[in-house]
């Protein structure tokens, strides 16, 4: 989709297991890896957006990450984020978007 120059790409997510914060609650920290399939032609001197949604058939938690672009994000290319979690279980759907300004 395309807008005025800006985009977006609609991208994999995958979830890592949680990583140890507290002893009362293994699943503190969730570490999301965002994985693009296509190359996605960014503009250098923007910044790409990461717009995720993740749920656990309960709940749900959306985020945004913003990364400054240099040009086109490779075809392949991963990124990971680090979030606290206070609210999911185990995640069982997700979804994501890269929101971008094309060269």
């Amino acid at each position: 989709m395309s807008k005025g120059g800006n985009t977006m790409a609609l991208i994999p997510i995958t979830v890592a297991e949680g990583t140890l914060l507290s002893v009362s609650n293994n699943d503190a920290v969730l570490t999301i890896v965002v994985t693009n399939t296509n190359a996605i032609p960014c503009k250098a001197g923007t910044n790409a957006y990461y717009y995720v949604e993740l749920s656990d058939g309960t709940n749900e938690e959306t985020y945004t990450f913003v990364m400054p672009q240099t040009g086109t994000i490779a075809a392949g290319h991963s990124e990971t984020f680090v979030v606290a979690n206070s609210t999911l279980g185990e995640v069982t759907d997700h979804s994501g978007v890269i929101y971008y300004t094309e060269v």
